[in-house]
């Protein structure tokens, strides 16, 4: 069910399902990762925003497969998204598993994932202490 749901979600973000014709979606561009400690969770949507004038601004997304990983694109997933040096704050919805996020982690001015992006970065590694989700 799990692969159904997530089949549909990635149709409606790239505009087509799977040998359907439509728009190829973009390449992807900077690669990250999402632990909860040891454990990680596919179907959560990462959302990244970065403050313009002391307003967050949405830049993209991602989503995470089994092993945690995930592609940023930048909104509407028509082009990559390739982080440039400056402080970045990560929100995180379920679309797929049970997992629940407290509040404070949908919003990008309280979310306690927080990182400085330097030109030497390959990488994104989010790592969200367990205790903070509940898995139903």
């Amino acid at each position: 069910m799990c692969d159904l749901i997530r089949i549909l979600v990635l149709a409606v973000v790239f505009g087509t399902l799977p040998g359907c014709g439509g728009p190829a979606p973009a390449e992807g561009g900077t690669p990250g990762k999402l632990t909860f400690g040891a454990d990680v969770s596919s179907d959560i949507q990462i959302t990244i925003h970065r403050s313009a004038s002391g307003e967050f601004q949405e830049l993209g997304f991602g989503y995470t497969s089994a092993d945690g990983s995930f592609i940023l694109y930048k909104s509407g997933a028509t082009e990559p998204l390739w982080l440039e040096p400056g402080d970045y704050r990560f929100t995180l919805e379920s679309i797929g598993p049970p997992v629940q996020f407290p509040e404070e982690i949908q919003e990008p001015n309280s979310t306690p994932l927080k990182i400085t992006w330097t030109s030497d970065m390959k990488s994104l590694l989010l790592d969200l202490p367990p205790e903070l989700i509940a898995q139903e």
